[in-house]
């Protein structure tokens, strides 16, 4: 990587001046300095010390990790291009968690993590223990002792979630292996209460040597640049990711990305059925119409009880849902919960997974 220093793109000139009336010209020189035209400046990304840190750790070529969100597949194909792919395992019976690492062991060298929110049961933990996954990230809550013990006696690593100083504090008394720390432009679930630029300096107050990724609002290199020149170690991309081909989200909501600005996300609850916490979706018409109706709680959202379509096996999918339009879902595919980040409208295509990597560290670069 070729390193450049914007405080010294300067030139020194040489200044000719002729003497008039004395048949002689003398060369004056000056040492006057001009700027660079606009567009030779570039800003050149550089890798931090806890992003080389975060790569040693793991064993990766670029410093991106997908969210939760996408599906083994994805995960398969973000491993395979050098970044860390991810699995959510949360609401996978033990028995499937279990044949899920198994897989993801086979088809990667072991860059993927497994996350778990901990507002509900981690029923599959144990049995991803036994199975031999080399990673865990945890959100919604604190892993118990119990839990971080047999991780560390596994050989295996893991990561918190957090979004304050207070909260990085607890979680590093568990000594993590890194930190994500997530701001309010995240999309889906939002643990956060602050934006980046005030959570992110905060945390890093305190997290010392170890590493810390942000989460909400990235999808270009030129952001994950901005965020490890402001101390990150790498970025975690949900939106940008599950916009690629690989991702188990339908094609629909991927156009609906793709179609998408800042301006089409809220941060609202009113998908509350099933978790009712905050998040951060694309507007449609369940929300718009709750909205008209004066954003009424549970009990009183109008089309409440609706059925709107149902899953790939076959199960219901009510109106105020959490569960969002995925691949093999059918019905009213609208109407369903899309999550999505503040950083949606630099989404402008949906590419493969290591297509959209290459680009990502080249942006990143600013070639």
């Amino acid at each position: 990587m070729k390193n450049q220093d914007n405080s010294s793109s300067r030139r020194n000139f040489l200044k000719k001046s002729s003497l008039a009336g004395l048949g002689l010209t003398t060369a004056l020189m000056s040492s006057c300095e001009q700027p660079k035209p606009q567009e030779e400046i570039r800003e050149i990304g550089e890798l931090n010390e806890s992003s080389k840190k975060l790569l040693s750790l793991f064993k990766l070529k670029y410093p991106f990790f997908q969210a939760a969100p996408g599906g083994e597949r994805l995960a398969m194909a973000i491993a395979k291009a050098g970044g860390m792919g991810c699995v959510s395992l949360g609401g996978a019976s033990p028995e499937d968690a279990y044949e899920i690492v198994l897989r993801m062991n086979k088809e990667t060298n072991g860059n993927y993590y497994a996350n778990y929110l901990l507002h509900f049961e981690p029923n599959s933990f144990d049995k991803a223990i036994e199975a031999g996954c080399p990673n865990f990230q945890f959100s919604w809550g604190l892993p118990s002792k119990e839990m971080v013990t047999k991780i560390k006696s596994a050989g295996a690593k893991f990561c918190v979630q957090v979004s304050s100083k207070q909260n990085a504090e607890k979680a590093l008394e568990l000594l993590p292996d890194f930190l994500f720390c997530q701001g309010l432009e995240a999309g889906g679930h939002i643990q956060a209460t602050k934006y980046l630029k005030d959570a992110l300096p905060q945390v890093l107050e305190v997290a010392g040597e170890v590493p810390v990724l942000v989460s909400g609002g990235i999808s270009t290199g030129h952001d994950i640049r901005k965020a490890i020149k402001n101390g990150a170690a790498g970025a975690v991309m949900g939106s940008r990711f599950i916009a690629a081909k690989e991702s188990d989200i339908s094609d629909f909501y991927k156009q609906k990305l793709v179609d998408a600005d800042a301006s089409n996300t809220v941060y609202t609850n009113c998908f509350s059925l099933g978790w009712n916490a905050m998040h951060r979706v694309l507007r449609n018409s369940t929300f718009l119409n709750w909205e008209a109706e004066g954003c009424p709680l549970e009990g009183n959202k109008p089309g409440e009880g609706e059925v709107i379509g149902k899953t790939s096996w076959g199960m219901d999918i009510e109106r105020y849902s959490g569960w969002g339009p995925w691949e093999g879902y059918t019905g009213d595919l609208e109407s369903m919960c899309m999550y999505a980040g503040e950083g949606v409208g630099e989404i402008k295509d949906i590419p493969a997974a290591s297509d959209l990597i290459e680009r990502l560290w080249k942006e990143f670069e600013n070639k």
